[in-house]
């Protein structure tokens, strides 16, 4: 009885412990976002856990993009906000 016992309480503590360390976090899915100016296509793909991550990192990639070098203008910052706020998803 006492054997049965021990070896029941090992294999208890071994698959409590083996299963500590799977992840619940879901798998990255690649994200394609286009932005239309002024009559050109700009693309971006990005792998990410969900959209809205995806989103995010493609909106600052998207603003750099297209602010380029040096300093703009407020209205010309808040254009470009705007473009990369709504890009049509693909």
């Amino acid at each position: 009885m006492k054997k049965y016992l021990l070896v029941m309480l090992l294999i208890s503590v071994y698959y409590s412990t083996s299963f500590a360390f799977i992840s619940n976090t879901p798998p990255e899915k690649l994200y394609a976002f286009k932005y239309h100016i002024s009559g050109e296509v700009l693309e971006f793909k990005q792998k990410a856990q969900s959209y809205e991550d995806a989103m995010e990192k493609v909106a600052l990639k998207c603003f750099k993009e297209l602010k380029g070098q040096g300093r703009i203008s407020e209205e010309k910052g808040l254009d470009i906000i705007d473009i990369c706020a709504n890009p049509r998803n693909s």
